[in-house]
């Protein structure tokens, strides 16, 4: 059996914050117009421009990890809030089968386990298939406690209402990641894009132009690394 590898999480090439990177990559923009002369000789074109403002513009369409985490903390509360109410439902249901049959006899037993609020989302979603099953057969015993069609329409409701938010909430989760791995995989396109430039210009300017030469290091670090980087070996 051929045992599928698990995929290694995409992470940033550079230790900047994304929003330093999006200001480089408009500094570089207007570095390379400044020094068009020099990189057209190297290659830099009309095209290549376009492929430059198209990385950047990427970047800045991408909704920002915040923005993925808002929507995800949304979709938690709103099923947290599902829960709740078919939590108090269900409550008041096995109360009533309690005081009709007592407690842990066989038809109370029907009505699921009791506690609800200990049962994770999913085996609470099922003991609610299994109370309003229950609570459909025992209407008549159940009335003189105040059991009603419509508290259990109620019940049947939230519990699809939580189901449906179970599934948008793990939707939510799913895409979120999906979206940060994607946003992540954009903004190290951008990066490459502003190092190969970065050399460009390095290479240019290292004996010519020690200003411009120096406007084409990225990391503001005495090597033009990153900090705690290894000098190359030459």
């Amino acid at each position: 059996m051929i045992i599928p590898m698990k995929k290694n999480p995409v992470t940033r090439d550079y230790l900047f914050p994304d929003a330093v990177l999006k200001q480089k990559a408009d500094e570089f923009i207007n570095l390379l117009d400044r020094d068009i002369a020099e990189f057209t000789d190297r290659g830099y074109s009309p095209e290549k421009k376009a492929e430059l403002l198209d990385a950047r513009n990427a970047v800045e369409s991408f909704p920002s990890d915040e923005q993925l985490e808002a929507i995800k903390v949304q979709l938690t509360e709103q099923k947290d809030q599902a829960r709740d109410a078919l939590e108090k439902s269900m409550r008041t249901i096995l109360n009533m089968a309690e005081n009709t049959f007592g407690f842990g006899s066989a038809k109370h037993r029907e009505f699921g386990a009791s506690d609800v609020s200990r049962q994770p989302d999913a085996e609470l979603v099922r003991n609610a298939r299994i109370m309003s099953a229950a609570a459909e057969k025992y209407l008549d015993a159940l009335k003189s406690e105040g059991l009603t069609t419509e508290k259990i329409n109620t019940l049947i409701a939230q519990r699809d209402t939580l189901d449906l938010a179970l599934d948008a909430q793990a939707k939510g989760v799913s895409d979120r990641d999906v979206a940060t791995e994607d946003r992540i995989e954009v903004l190290n396109t951008l990066y490459r894009l502003i190092t190969k430039y970065a050399g460009i210009g390095q290479d240019i300017f290292l004996e010519t132009d020690e200003a411009k030469y120096n406007d084409y290091i990225i990391y503001d670090t005495p090597s033009g690394l990153p900090e705690n980087t290894p000098p190359p070996v030459i």
